[in-house]
């Protein structure tokens, strides 16, 4: 089964977007309403927008069980939308909507965590005390001092100095991403982007 997790950040983005709008073509296609449409994907910007407010990166803990949950939301979303739009009248419809929409970021970001806790695996997706970078971090902290290891942070170095400051703050010095948005002056999506990256090429060079 395809393992989103090797997606980048900004393709993993992609992928849910363009889902996300065909269900919203299909929930709304009989019978069509341009209105319902367009009231529907007006709430994925909107809760990107909110979700870009949280400190951490949802995607942080597997975007394979992000993808099913958001996906799940979503849909039940655009369905309440359309039943809405049968009983009441269209300001109210975009008021609950949007105030559904902040619900549902909200539980979507915290939703995953909860299932990952108690250990219930989707798609192969690690506990969630395991983090994907689990594998890097947990070589860095039995040889930190190893040659190998020296050696692929110096290559890197001479790769790309940006990727080499993320991975000293995050590897090496255990920064929070937020920590790192605040000294890059950069948004959260990027900097896991970026960390994933790092990661991939550390675990290529390292060869774990």
């Amino acid at each position: 089964m395809f393992d989103l997790d090797k997606l980048s950040y900004r393709a993993y983005g992609n992928l849910v977007i363009i889902v996300l709008l065909i269900i919203a073509t299909l929930i709304n296609l009989f019978p069509f309403s341009l209105i319902e449409l367009i009231l529907c994907i007006v709430q994925i910007p909107f809760y990107l927008v909110i979700r870009a407010s949280f400190d951490e990166p949802i995607h942080a803990i597997g975007l394979n069980i992000c993808f099913v949950v958001t996906i799940l939301f979503f849909t039940l979303l655009f369905i309440c939308i359309k039943c809405m739009m049968l009983v009441i009248c269209l300001p109210l419809v975009i008021v609950f909507s949007l105030l559904l929409t902040t619900l549902g970021c909200y539980v979507t970001s915290t939703l995953p965590n909860a299932i990952a806790e108690k250990g219930k695996l989707f798609f192969g997706y690690k506990k969630h005390n395991e983090s994907k970078y689990e594998k890097l971090i947990e070589y860095i902290k039995f040889n930190g001092i190893d040659s190998k290891l020296l050696e692929a942070e110096e290559r890197l170095k001479q790769v790309n100095t940006q990727m080499y400051l993320f991975y000293k703050r995050k590897f090496r010095e255990d920064k929070t991403f937020k920590e790192i948005a605040d000294e890059f002056e950069i948004d959260n999506p990027r900097i896991v982007e970026v960390l994933d990256k790092v990661y991939f090429y550390m675990i290529g060079a390292l060869k774990i």
